[in-house]
This record gives C-alpha cells, sequence and structure tokens, in this order.
C-alpha cells in the first residue's frame, strides 16, 4: 500500500469534516477512497487529496449541489466547471436583489410605525420640492368624496389587489397607497376620485409605472380614521384654501397618500392613518415661512 494513504478518519480529520460527511461523499461518487482493504473494509485516501476535498467544501458552502458538484468532477471539464459557477452567481445575485427588496419593504414598515411614535406636524401647511418618483396609476370609476365614501374606496382597493394577483406582483409592495382628485372638479368645491395610486420604492414587477414629475408642492400631514369623510373635506379645505391664499398657481390633480397606518393590529373601519396630502404648484415666488 502507498506510504501517502491514511485511513478515512485521519483523512476526514485533516480535512476538518467528519467521518459521516465524508461518508455521504462517497456514497455520493464525489470522492471514493484510493483503497479499501479487502480484509477489513478499511478505507484509505491519499493525504494530498485534501486539496479535493478542500475545494468540495467551498463549493458546499457557496451553495453547489451535490449532484452539481459530482457532475463537475464526473466530467472533468474546466468549460463545464466554470459554466456552473455562473449559473450559482446569477442565482446569488437574484437573491441579493431579493434581500435588498425585503430589506426596502422592511424599512419602510419601521419607518412606518416610527411616524406614529414621532408623528410631523399635522395639518400644518408648506411648500416642498419632491424630486420625481415612481407612480402606478390604477384608474376607477370617478366617485364624489362624501361621508359615505368608504365602500367605493374599498372597491378601488379590492380592483388593485386583484390586479397584484393578475400579474403576479408580490403584495409587499402593496404599500403607499393613495388616491388623485380631480382638479378641475375640486375647483368648484367638489372632492371626486378620479384614480388609485401606488407610489413605489421600485418599479420592479410592475407592469405599467409612470414618474410623478419633480417641483414644488403643497404639502399636509394628517391623521385620521378609514373613510372619515368629514376628515378628508376639512383636510383637503385645509390645504386649498392654503394654496388659494398665497395665489398659487395648480399644475396638476391634488395627491394624497398613505403614509403609515395601525392596519397590523387596527383590522376595522376605525383603522387610523397618517395621510400626506400634496399639490402640485408653480412657485414663481418666495415660499412662505
Amino acid at each position: 500500500m502507498h506510504d501517502n494513504l491514511i485511513r478515512s478518519g485521519e483523512f476526514a480529520k485533516r480535512a476538518g469534516v467528519t467521518k459521516k460527511a465524508l461518508q455521504v461523499y462517497m456514497d455520493k461518487g464525489i470522492l471514493l477512497p484510493d483503497h479499501v482493504d479487502r480484509e477489513n473494509g478499511y478505507r484509505y485516501y491519499d493525504a494530498e487529496r485534501t486539496a479535493q476535498l478542500d475545494e468540495i467544501i467551498k463549493m458546499r458552502e457557496v451553495g453547489l449541489s451535490l449532484d452539481e458538484i459530482k457532475e463537475i468532477i464526473d466530467q472533468k471539464d474546466s468549460l463545464h466547471y466554470l459554466d456552473i459557477l455562473y449559473s450559482r452567481l446569477e442565482e446569488i445575485d437574484r437573491s441579493i436583489e431579493q434581500l435588498e427588496a425585503n430589506r426596502a419593504v422592511l424599512q419602510a414598515r419601521s419607518d412606518n410605525q416610527s411616524m406614529f411614535l414621532n408623528p410631523p406636524a399635522l395639518r400644518h401647511c408648506f411648500v416642498e420640492y419632491q424630486p420625481r418618483r415612481l407612480c402606478v396609476r390604477y384608474p376607477i370609476a370617478a366617485y364624489r368624496g362624501t361621508k359615505d365614501s368608504g365602500e367605493a374606496w374599498l372597491d378601488a382597493l379590492e380592483m388593485i389587489r386583484q390586479e397584484f394577483r393578475d400579474n403576479g406582483i408580490p403584495f409587499k409592495y402593496f404599500s403607499n397607497i393613495g388616491a388623485t382628485f380631480d382638479m378641475e372638479e375640486l375647483k368648484e368645491g367638489r372632492i371626486v376620485y378620479n384614480s388609485a395610486i401606488i407610489l413605489p420604492e421600485t418599479d420592479a414587477d410592475f407592469p405599467r409605472i409612470e414618474h410623478l414629475p419633480a417641483g414644488y408642492y403643497a404639502t399636509m400631514y394628517d391623521q385620521r380614521y378609514m373613510s372619515d369623510g368629514t376628515a378628508i373635506s376639512n383636510a383637503v379645505d385645509t390645504l386649498m384654501n392654503f394654496v388659494n391664499r398665497h395665489n398659487y398657481e395648480v399644475c396638476g390633480d391634488y395627491l394624497q397618500n398613505c403614509i403609515a397606518e395601525t392596519t397590523m393590529f387596527d383590522f376595522n373601519r376605525r383603522m387610523l392613518y397618517v395621510v400626506k396630502e400634496q399639490v402640485p404648484i408653480k412657485l414663481d415666488r418666495p415660499m412662505p415661512n
């Protein structure tokens, strides 16, 4: 027997693996012993093959399957080995993208709940600059915002849910939901919902997306309960009075979106929301203090 051969137990110890793991590699045909004693069944490996076992362990730790490793060893083809490595790299890249997307959702939800612990100044109107934002718009049957218009909004939400299901959009993106009001109707004192919107953090997975233009917006934060028509009307009146008082020229529809909510533990019509109200304006004069 060759002097460089060592028993399987010693070989496993040198490589830092268990005898059970070594047995798995042998049973799978990945790392067969170099010699088997016919009398006692002891298995022996060439000590220099620890380098091969090192490579097998590395590939297992980065996610290659036993079948893939066996395929590499059996074919002894560097190009085929490279194909498998590139395939695994692509899988890792997809996993990283997924983890980053999940992290963004979790960060948004933590920001959401922090909003209730440290809310912005409510019902205080001001002007802010908004960079260009992603927007997914869902046309809805226009309806008047009244005290009893909650059912129509629930129908709009169900329509969005169905579109998520139909297009296989991950439900984790079902957030930052809001609506737009027809500005021509609003100038006449009527609140008319003309679309539902989502302001996503990423355009991934949405079949259609647009951009809200960068610019100045008259802005106000409000906190209210779901489908509180009176509170919605008061919020709209407050922000529009601010716009009119400063003679700002409106250049788009009224935007309203939920930025914080209590739906995890309040799941009836008394759910509490923090809502951001915005009206795009042309700013050709200094902002008010």
